[in-house]
């Protein structure tokens, strides 16, 4: 049943089709103007991590979770279905917009072009930030709904812009070496999995206490 409810979203994902031919136009508008990719690929990110996020708007709609439930698929299983497709939404949105932009990058101000190894750096840390800001995002929309949450979500975007800055912080530490590596490149991505299993776990017991 995992497959059918992982077609069932790429589906509702496609219905924004000229949203997402949208989005290249966006990175750009940064690129082209300013020669620099970080705003725009900041941009992005915020936008992929809601995009797995929102179908659950559309399955709440008109009373849907109702009928979902009377299908073989348990509240859990749902759940996991939900983190699995905005993982993997938001890093395929991530990449194929990310490497449009850097391309770009390349081909208008080419003075301004990096190393296709450090852009995949890039890309690995704004993932994780896609994914810290999904954790914080899933658990409230299937609580409180897609009206409620608006209000929540503004006050967990005070709190995420603080760890955005907390973030920012341990970036500028990155020359540091633990081991064989950079600590902040191993340290980082264990924390975004503990934060994940918890918000999966919250989003779990949140299902499993709602009345349809």
């Amino acid at each position: 049943m995992m497959k059918g409810l992982l077609m069932k979203d790429l589906k509702l994902m496609m219905t924004q089709f000229a949203f997402f031919i949208l989005l290249p136009a966006v990175g750009a508008v940064f690129v082209v103007p300013t020669g620099e990719m970080s705003m725009g690929f900041g941009y992005i990110t915020a936008i992929s991590g809601l995009i797995g996020v929102t179908t659950v708007n559309y399955d709440s709609y008109d009373n849907g979770f109702a009928y979902l439930f009377t299908l073989p698929v348990s509240r859990r299983g749902y759940v996991k279905e939900k983190y699995i497709f905005a993982a993997l939404s938001s890093v395929a949105v991530m990449m194929a917009v990310g490497v449009f932009m850097w391309a770009l990058m390349a081909a208008v101000h080419p003075e301004n072009a990096y190393a296709f190894t450090d852009f995949l750096g890039d890309m690995e840390n704004s993932y994780l930030i896609a994914l810290t800001a999904l954790a914080f995002m899933l658990p409230v929309f299937l609580k409180f709904g897609a009206e409620k949450s608006r209000f929540v979500l503004l006050i967990i975007a005070g709190i995420f812009m603080g760890v955005m800055i907390g973030v920012s912080q341990v970036e500028a530490l990155r020359d540091v070496e633990l081991g064989r590596g950079n600590w902040a490149r191993v340290i980082t991505p264990i924390l975004c999995l503990v934060w994940l299993s918890a918000s999966y776990l919250i989003s779990v017991r949140i299902m499993e206490k709602k009345d349809f």
